[in-house]
């Protein structure tokens, strides 16, 4: 014990070591199948960003090497990165036979941290007698102890082959199924005479808002069926778009448990080799369904080969996407708890009050009662959700994934086997209009085997209206992208859409960024039409269109797509009807960004003039563009404390603040402080490929809106988020209603001082303001109506 004090004492105490490199003679005999391994520990108690720079030329630009982040748990660490999945941010390849040098680097490493080592390691074939290909392009990342198999290799027939690697959109690479080749007719395997034992990977990973969905799939080698699939395009849905939405999240749980084992999608058979090529054939209903990513053929008297590849995944796995230490640990008692067991509300807002539940190691499935909080017999509808754990990244493009429950579900709660983790119980209480104020009573139960937990609840319904909200608030939002891959289904996605509209306006939200069609035929136009007649009887005060003027400038020009714009606007003009703002840059400033938006602005500031431009500014940098835009989307990176604001809403500019965190703060009382002109928050449903998989994109799933088989559910399962909005519109209202109390009322005015001075004119400091502070502002107003 003493030697391992001292061994800790010296590391705490020594000199953290920042930096490591290879330099080009290091580098000099990379293959396509070489790893880096960079390892470290972490003694502190912070985490810890590890960068890995890699150049092919000498001194390259930030866009023009591979920048990879890692962010770094406590504890030893090493990191495994394929050296063919190194590419610049706009995923081109690096040259591996013009590698200049690796960098590793942190930036500022806490006391405790060090990188110990840096090296190169070509692995070895996986045993004797081993055959393991790994499929994709030329170039593609090699899993270790496989060998490249090509469209070229002459062992792959197939009329539509196709090399996928989605390495580009990837942050951590599992090398054997990041990649592979699609329309494969047939594999001839040059197996030696004997028995096998054949492994197939089968899954394409997709990419951003697209996962591969083939509903039939057959596979036979040497003529006998190995594997059969036939799905309809709602068991599709429910077996494989929504088969880890039900996934419990524990303090057992790993990354390679629950995203990168998946049984299945691979198939293991037996067979007989004469010595001539073992011949696969596949075929289904499109070439997704003729997809493999890679192949292992052992002797069946040697079976343990896959074993040892599967430890080695698992390792893989869990080395580059750990999970951080949990926050939260269950007490093992059954118990039902609230903080807020009062809360006001106006007559047209919504209160929300949380419940801490924890089921113990009580077996079995909870049942939960809710009676609605009443008042002499009239009672206000409420809803329930409970919070399901799931596995997030850290941050944007983190390979850390901590657990959160954050994912408020509605309906049936699951069983429980063990010791149940804490989760939230939030009841929403939508207050109608014109609702008598008083105190109305109601109970949340749960049912257990043997026990009964309750807990009371009030609203006080205030003698109040509000006045309405006036700026834009809300979201982006895109249909369900999954019934739009299956004709028969298509149309659930307009319906679920208008679906989504009508729950976001019944939340109070105002501002929206819809799925408008791209206007470029009669049928689109009619389409662009209806919607914006819909959102304009729905009420949402201003709408803008992200991606119309940007698809039809790349179907027509910038001509035409200006031409098409001018149109809309002269008809939208003579019905008296309003537009939505056109989104033509984003991020302009980011690398890889392109200039097309300022030929866009030329054209469509000649024959489109009455269009409200918008560009989405994240950078000081995107100053020079401001002229440019009627309004601009600014985040933090831009700069939003309340001086710059103003600054960028000279020449009547509109200023909208987007993708902050905490968005009851932006939503509400710093929306307010700002005096910006409206806010809107990224996005209502933006899965990537998996929409209940973390790991298999650039960035990590963002969703207000989780996917459903049902198009219009009775409660759509959400993130907590969006009752933060929610709640921030209504902070605002409330701010809204001080304001015209103000000049006739001492008390009102004097409160409307303090709030000037104490909500913050600067985001940073907003940041640092604790939620509860937010509920504390609003009740100060509310208490003006006793």
């Amino acid at each position: 014990m003493r030697y391992w004090l001292l061994s800790l004492t010296l590391i705490l105490c020594a000199p953290v070591l920042a930096e490591l490199r290879l330099d080009k003679m290091d580098l000099s005999n990379i293959t396509q199948t070489s790893i880096l391994m960079v390892s470290g520990n972490n003694l502190s108690s912070d985490e810890v960003i590890v960068v890995v720079r890699a150049d092919d030329s000498i001194n390259p630009g930030y866009s023009d090497r591979a920048n990879i982040e890692r962010v770094i748990p406590k504890g030893a660490f090493e990191l495994q990165i394929p050296f063919a999945s190194l590419r610049t941010p706009s995923g081109k390849q690096l040259d591996l036979s013009a590698l200049e040098q690796i960098i590793v680097f942190t930036g500022d490493a806490p006391r405790g941290f060090a990188l110990s080592q840096a090296r190169v390691e070509t692995p070895k074939p996986l045993g004797k007698n081993v055959y393991a290909w790994d499929l994709g392009p030329e170039g593609s990342a090699i899993w270790p102890g496989f060998q490249p198999l090509t469209m070229t290799s002459g062992l792959l027939t197939g009329r539509g082959l196709n090399a996928i690697d989605r390495g580009a959109r990837a942050q951590a690479v599992d090398a054997l199924t990041v990649d592979g080749i699609r329309g494969i007719e047939t594999a001839a395997l040059p197996l030696p005479a004997g028995n096998w034992q054949i492994t197939l990977w089968l899954r394409d990973a997709g990419e951003w808002e697209y996962l591969p969905h083939p509903l039939e799939r057959r596979i036979s080698a040497n003529g006998t069926s190995v594997f059969t699939q036939r799905l309809s395009p709602t068991e599709w849905i429910d077996s494989v778009y929504l088969g880890r939405q039900n996934t419990e999240i524990s303090p057992n749980s790993s990354s390679w448990h629950h995203y990168g084992e998946r049984k299945s999608d691979r198939v293991t058979f037996n067979i007989a080799s004469d010595g001539s090529p073992v011949i696969l054939k596949l075929s289904g209903d499109s070439t997704d369904a003729q997809f493999l990513s890679g192949i292992l053929a052992v002797p069946q008297s040697n079976p343990l080969i896959l074993s040892m590849l599967t430890r080695q995944r698992k390792a893989w796995w869990e080395k580059n996407w750990p999970i951080a230490n949990w926050k939260k640990w269950p007490s093992g008692q059954p118990r039902l708890n609230t903080a807020n067991q009062t809360s006001s509300a106006a007559p047209g807002t919504s209160a929300v009050v949380q419940f801490d539940f924890e089921q113990g190691n009580l077996k079995g499935a909870p049942m939960v009662m809710l009676r609605h909080p009443s008042l002499n017999g009239l009672a206000i509808p409420s809803i329930w959700h409970w919070s399901q754990w799931q596995l997030t990244r850290t941050h944007l493009s983190s390979t850390l994934l901590e657990a959160n429950d954050d994912f408020l579900r509605h309906g049936l709660m699951p069983e429980n086997h063990g010791v149940a983790m804490p989760r939230k119980m939030v009841v929403r209480v939508d207050v109608p209009e014109g609702t008598p104020p008083g105190i109305y009573q109601g109970e949340l139960s749960v049912m257990l085997q043997g026990k009964t937990l309750n807990k009371t609840f009030s609203i006080d319904v205030i003698n109040v209206a509000l006045p309405d909200m006036e700026k834009p608030v809300g979201i982006y939002l895109e249909q369900p992208v999954h019934f739009g891959w299956f004709k028969e289904i298509a149309p659930l996605g307009q319906q679920a859409m208008l679906c989504d509209l009508t729950f976001l306006r019944k939340l109070g939200l105002t501002g929206i960024s819809p799925p408008y069609p791209t206007p470029s035929n009669e049928e689109a136009q009619a389409e662009f039409d209806s919607l914006s007649n819909k959102l304009n009887e729905m009420g949402f005060n201003a709408t803008m269109s992200y991606t119309s003027a940007k698809r039809l400038t790349q179907s027509l020009g910038t001509g035409g797509a200006a031409n098409v714009i001018s149109q809309i606007e002269s008809q939208y003009k003579r019905r008296l009807q309003h537009t939505p703002y056109w989104s033509i840059a984003d991020e302009p400033s980011n690398p890889g960004n392109l200039d097309m938006f300022k030929d866009m602005h030329r054209q469509f500031s000649m024959f489109a003039p009455s269009a409200k431009l918008a560009g989405h500014l994240n950078h000081d940098e995107d100053r020079e563009y401001l002229s440019m835009f009627d309004l601009v989307l600014i985040n933090d990176g831009f700069g939003i404390d309340k001086d710059e604001i103003q600054k960028t809403q000279e020449d009547d500019r509109e200023v909208w603040l987007y993708n902050l965190p905490s968005p009851r703060a932006a939503a509400g009382f710093y929306l307010w402080q700002s005096d910006a002109d409206g806010f809107l928050k990224w996005h209502g449903r933006m899965p990537t490929a998996d929409p209940f998989d973390p790991t298999d994109g650039r960035e990590y799933d963002v969703q207000f809106l989780y996917p459903s088989n049902d198009p219009c559910p009775e409660e759509p399962d959400i993130n907590i988020a969006l009752y933060d909005i929610m709640q921030g519109i209504t902070d605002y209202r409330w701010i809204l209603w001080l304001e015209r109390q103000a000049p006739s009322n001492p008390d009102a005015k004097r409160l409307l001082t303090e709030l000037q001075r104490e909500v913050p004119t600067t985001w940073n400091a907003m940041l640092a303001v604790p939620s509860k502070q937010l509920e504390t502002w609003r009740q100060k107003i509310i208490a003006l109506t006793r």
